[in-house]
């Protein structure tokens, strides 16, 4: 059994996959064989593997026939390694040289700590290849220690934790980091985040190039991966969790827009049964007047159509996600393919 496992999860990140591996070779070097690092890729269509391939690791192809997710990587990294800590890493960030030595020792120190992360530097750009924007602490660290009930992103867990708490959802396409910490949070365990140098992110999402973040490729994106409807998944999974108004407090803007949505709707039903138009025209101006207002106040037309448009497409990941049953983790068994 290795001390720590590092899992890096891939689909088609051939363009920074090299710097990635290198930058967690060089993080764990002074561990020696008590870490080993397992790539777990989703059925990349560029190279991505064959370049992983080149490197003392361990990679696992998930079939393009299987379905494919980030935490449907996590869970399969999870199957393929035995580390008491395991640590997951995305195909477009490069890991801080010395995390480990930071991270480490306040895991071992606490044994109720179940999970752990430190600062994000996120660095973003267009389709164009240009860099648009940049955060040097993406998640507001700053200098203190916080006890949080959740984390994103990269994350250093306690293997018995997951165990005990049933690990990642390999079916949810959104929040499963989120969903995991509630769970594990409602068991009694603790989270942080600490003010040290942990990763940086490459992405061509969430970027300020636009007032509100958002961008036609990343609601493309998250429309393409189902990322909307997990939104009402994870909604049904943390019923009954004692932490479950922090998930609504985080999306509590989306679910005002849904309700707005949903009132839209039953005027519009209203209007077709009265054969009067009055109560969807009353919701119109209200929605036309909210829209001016936004754009106005933000002096960005386009970006206030895509927020619009965006928590539009949150209302429907909610209401239709709800409804729609998430399968069993275990029943998650895909053919993978395994080298070294």
């Amino acid at each position: 059994m290795h001390q720590l496992s590092v899992v890096i999860i891939t689909r088609n990140e051939s363009s920074k996959i090299a710097q990635g591996i290198e930058s967690v070779l060089k993080a764990t070097e002074h561990l020696k064989d008590a870490v080993e690092v397992v790539l777990v890729d989703s059925a990349s269509s560029d190279n991505t593997v064959d370049i992983a391939r080149q490197y003392p690791i361990k990679v696992v192809e998930i079939p393009a026939d299987a379905f494919l997710s980030p935490a449907a990587g996590r869970y399969m990294g999870m199957q393929h390694t035995d580390g008491e800590y395991l640590y997951f890493l995305d195909g477009d960030m490069w890991l801080d040289a010395d995390w480990f030595k930071s991270a480490l020792p306040r895991v071992e120190d606490n044994p109720k700590l179940a999970a752990l992360a430190g600062r994000c530097h996120e660095i973003c750009f267009n389709e164009a290849g240009e860099q648009v924007s940049e955060d040097e602490d993406r998640f507001n660290v700053g200098d203190a220690v916080h006890q949080v009930r959740h984390l994103g992103q990269s994350v250093l867990y306690r293997r018995t934790v997951l165990e005990a708490v049933g690990g990642f959802n390999p079916y949810l396409t959104n929040e499963e980091e989120l969903e995991l910490g509630l769970r594990i949070s409602a068991a009694g365990y603790e989270l942080q985040r600490i003010p040290v140098p942990m990763t940086v992110h490459y992405t061509q999402f969430y970027s300020k190039e636009n007032p509100s973040g958002l961008t036609v490729r990343q609601i493309k994106r998250d429309w393409s991966l189902g990322r909307y409807i997990a939104l009402g998944q994870v909604l049904r999974l943390l019923l009954g969790n004692p932490f479950w108004g922090e998930y609504l407090s985080l999306y509590k803007r989306a679910l005002f827009f849904t309700a707005l949505y949903k009132i839209g709707v039953l005027a519009l039903i209203v209007s077709l049964v009265t054969h009067q138009a009055l109560y969807f025209a009353v919701w119109l101006m209200m929605m036309l007047m909210l829209f001016v207002a936004r754009a106005a106040f933000k002096r960005d037309w386009n970006d206030t159509g895509l927020y619009f448009f965006d928590y539009l497409l949150c209302s429907y990941g909610f209401i239709v996600g709800f409804w729609k049953t998430v399968p069993p983790a275990e029943g998650y068994q895909p053919q993978v393919k395994v080298s070294r």
